[in-house]
């Protein structure tokens, strides 16, 4: 039996072990090479529900921010949904005003029309190009506010 088949085996034994398994909450578990165990993967799936076709049945771990800490720690990078999205960059309305006046900036048509598309998907009322950019731009600072900050005293500069 190659790893692979013996992992899905382990698999398979830690699923019907969960189904039976009368508790609601578990706790975080290691391996003594310091990974997570079987258990706590499986866990951490249940808890997020990753499987929209088949969710896995029994006991979740404590809270959702345990589960992502484990996915985290897999090295597994996150995936948006669709309604964080909306909520973090089409719903704010901090830059809805209009009495809000900035310079004009072109903006490639290919981009505009896909904010124009998925403003009106949204369902989000009164969402405009210019909220919708700004909160994009506001997010994107907010994530690397030390880069751009040494980026602007002129660390990190392209020589030619």
């Amino acid at each position: 039996m190659d790893e692979t088949e013996e992992e899905k085996g382990d698999f398979l034994e830690v699923r019907k072990s969960f189904e039976k398994d009368p508790r609601k909450v578990i706790e975080i578990e290691m391996d003594k090479d310091g990974r997570f165990s079987e258990r706590t993967r499986y866990a951490m799936e249940n808890t997020l529900n990753l499987s929209l076709l088949s969710p896995p049945e029994g006991p979740k771990l404590a809270s959702e921010a345990e589960a992502l800490f484990v996915l985290s720690k897999r090295g597994i990078v996150l995936e948006t949904t669709e309604a964080d999205f909306i909520e973090g960059y089409i719903s704010p309305m901090v830059y809805r005003s209009s009495s809000m006046k900035f310079p004009q900036v072109p903006i490639a048509p290919k981009f505009v029309k896909m904010i124009k598309d998925m403003n009106a998907g949204s369902g989000v009322p009164h969402a405009t190009i210019t909220s919708t950019i700004n909160n994009i731009l506001d997010r994107f600072f907010s994530g690397y506010l030390l880069v751009s900050n040494r980026v602007k005293m002129g660390y990190g500069k392209v020589e030619e």
